[in-house]
């Protein structure tokens, strides 16, 4: 039992002779080993914040295991503002970017630069741990998600102890390729229990995803018996692309989209959730929830969103497919 976090640092010489430091923090001893890592990717920075604020809430507590949390694991792409290292400005979010760091577990001592601080992190922290926790953000359009291995029911338990209103579970036969090089299918293959989290908005710190995803990581401890307490149920749970929902598209035409309600909202049948605006008559058509539910995702749906700024503008064009919103269904 300890009360004490203890900071440490990995240093990880870099092909040029140079020198990257990872800070990480270690509270506890024994088992078991929950492992927690945030910012894999330099534009996803609610994370290292989560990390903080668990930090801040557990720090008094006293935890039967170890908790070791690495709140920056790619210190060359968070410097680099973009989501790897040496990525282009609009270059589309890809497996075969040399730097996408969440496809090169459990790394190479003498790859790239990004490839050396995989296996630093591999070697020294992951490979310890019986729990492995990876928290990313992605767009501020969309519900934060719990991302679970279907064949393994404690990767689905801990997705549940998240009490995030989304889950989505993978089956093992989508693991393909360059994607079996994501830190939670190579844990998982190795023994260990392992879910991605993934927060609600990239560039900026969203506090109030912080408190969200703080809270389920406090529940997940509690599940796994490093921190006492009462485990919380949660009240209401989707499976992604499996439970009942609907995808509510734009008519054609050229519209300015404006938005009503906002992702996480609970709208009944009915409700206004969009309006568009025509941009050659300023006539407006509005845009209504076909169920009752809550909002799922809502505004920018295109494909790289994420990386290509323009994508994110709130314009249709005529001919264009355009989901506004995907709502998923309350009984």
């Amino acid at each position: 039992m300890s009360n004490k976090f203890e900071r440490h640092v990995i240093s990880v010489e870099m092909p040029d002779g140079s020198i990257v430091k990872i800070p990480y923090f270690m509270k506890g001893e024994g088992e078991p080993v929950l492992y927690i890592q945030a910012a894999q990717h330099g534009v996803e920075l609610t994370g290292v914040y989560t990390i903080k604020l668990l930090m801040e809430r557990i720090n008094k507590q006293d935890i039967s295991g170890t908790l070791i949390l690495v709140p920056i694991a790619n210190p060359l792409a968070v410097k680099w503002r973009r989501h790897f290292y040496k990525m282009e400005l609009g270059e589309p979010y890809s497996s075969d970017h040399p730097h996408q760091m969440n496809r090169l577990w459990p790394g190479r001592q003498d790859g790239n630069e990004t490839e050396r601080i995989v296996y630093a992190l591999y070697n020294n922290l992951v490979s310890k741990a019986d729990y492995v926790i990876d928290l990313h953000c992605w767009e501020m359009w969309r519900c934060g998600a719990a991302l679970g291995l279907d064949w393994d029911k404690v990767s689905v338990d801990m997705c549940k102890y998240s009490l995030l209103k989304f889950i989505s579970l993978r089956s093992k036969a989508t693991f393909k390729g360059k994607l079996k090089g994501m830190i939670s299918y190579v844990a998982t293959e190795a023994g260990a229990h392992a879910i991605t989290i993934e927060h609600s908005g990239q560039r900026w710190v969203f506090t109030n995803e912080a408190e969200k995803v703080c809270n389920g990581l406090m529940n997940i401890m509690r599940y796994i018996g490093l921190l006492e307490g009462e485990i919380i149920e949660p009240q209401i749970q989707f499976l992604l692309g499996r439970d009942p929902h609907v995808d509510i598209y734009a008519p054609q035409g050229d519209w300015i989209l404006i938005l009503s309600k906002s992702h996480g909202d609970k709208v009944s049948k009915g409700d206004l959730i969009a309006k568009v605006m025509s941009m050659e008559t300023l006539e407006e058509k509005i845009i209504q929830s076909p169920i009752k539910g809550i909002v799922y995702e809502i505004g920018a749906t295109r494909p790289h969103v994420d990386t290509r700024p323009s994508e994110e503008v709130l314009v249709i064009s005529k001919g264009e497919r355009y989901r506004i919103a995907t709502i998923y269904e309350l009984p």
